[in-house]
């Protein structure tokens, strides 16, 4: 019943944010980031600890997961930094000495770096939350939406180098998450099996005893088995009482969404409404991928859930919001035409014209 309540909640916020001047996300998106920030600092101080991990905050009648609205925010964000952003201005002559450097060179790469900084913050406090695969998420989303707004091919290079030793980081000085994955290819082991293999193989074996059609509806094992049955391994069920034609049903259903997006933004009238509708793309898509590819046993489990099919209010709630700010910007108007400003358009009425060419 919790889950209906966050559905009709969604809706409504999606509609909300639908409702809204486009133009007003491009100017909140910093608020919005620095508000998701705030939240990620309350969970560390009110957070409520479930299975070991501090993620949410609770209000008494309803629990919400900051991390969640943080990826939203990081795409409302950093569309708004990357629409207007001009290419670096190339200096005319070489700085004379480490001052003049400073100020033409270093301070303005590192005013224009700001993004990654705070950005990087953000996954940081995720990671230590501990959350490594929702903080993976929105580095994830970070770096589809530097690529989109124009990051130099050298810099992103850079990116996701650093990405890949922060991460490797990450896993190396937490033991449970090097040995789930050194330990992924011998998961059916006889040692395996029945603990750190035990979620992977029990999905992997639901999934294959689906068929084609499913055993049925209610009918599955896995959702009495598994421990995160309409989180992390929803598609487990999904598969095993459909069967293969149930689960492309959903993956299209899910998929649609994420091919529609950047789909409705390569006419967009606006560079901001297709940054928007790129980095959301780019949310739907990536954590469809890491769920399916995780229920199948083909990458170790690590704790994503399905975009809209997962039990959790707080990412339904951020995922529809997301989306009716995507409708929103769609609605800004880009500059169609050219005004001019001479001959007989300027002279009777003392203002810019539109060509009647």
């Amino acid at each position: 019943m919790s889950q209906f309540f966050a559905t009709i909640a969604a809706v409504f916020v999606g509609g909300l944010c639908w409702l809204v001047r486009g133009d007003f996300w491009k100017r909140a998106g910093a608020l919005l980031f620095v508000l998701g920030i705030v939240g990620l600092a309350l969970v560390k101080v009110f957070g409520k600890e479930v299975n070991g991990a501090q993620r949410w905050i609770d209000l008494g009648p309803f629990m919400f997961q900051p991390s969640e609205f943080v990826k939203a925010a990081t795409v409302v964000y950093l569309a708004g930094v990357f629409a207007d952003r001009k290419p670096l201005a190339a200096l005319k002559r070489r700085p004379r000495h480490w001052g003049e450097a400073l100020d033409h060179v270093w301070v303005p790469r590192l005013r224009r770096a700001w993004p990654l900084l705070v950005v990087g913050l953000a996954v940081v406090m995720i990671e230590m939350e501990p959350d490594l695969a929702t903080a993976m998420v929105v580095a994830a989303i970070a770096g589809v939406m530097f690529f989109l707004g124009g990051v130099s091919g050298k810099s992103l290079a850079m990116l996701a180098g650093g990405l890949v030793v922060v991460a490797g980081w990450m896993v190396v000085t937490e033991p449970y998450r090097m040995e789930r994955i050194l330990n992924h290819g011998d998961r059916w082991a006889a040692g395996n099996v029945g603990s750190i293999g035990y979620q992977t193989t029990q999905s992997e074996a639901a999934m294959a005893q689906g068929g084609l059609l499913g055993v049925g509806l209610g009918q599955g094992r896995a959702k009495h088995t598994l421990p995160a049955p309409t989180t992390d391994f929803v598609m487990t069920t999904v598969a095993e009482e459909t069967g293969f034609l149930g689960t492309v049903v959903v993956l299209g259903l899910v998929g649609g969404v994420s091919w529609r997006l950047p789909w409705l933004s390569r006419p967009g009238p606006t560079r901001h409404s297709r940054l928007v509708l790129g980095g959301a793309a780019a949310w739907i898509g990536v954590q469809a991928c890491t769920n399916i590819v995780m229920g199948n046993g083909a990458a170790p489990p690590i704790g994503v859930p399905m975009p809209f099919v997962s039990w959790g209010g707080s990412s339904l709630v951020a995922l529809w919001g997301l989306l009716g700010i995507c409708q929103s910007v769609l609605s800004v108007k880009g500059k169609e035409e050219e005004t001019v400003e001479v001959g007989r358009d300027r002279w009777r009425y003392r203002r810019t014209r539109r060509s009647r060419a």
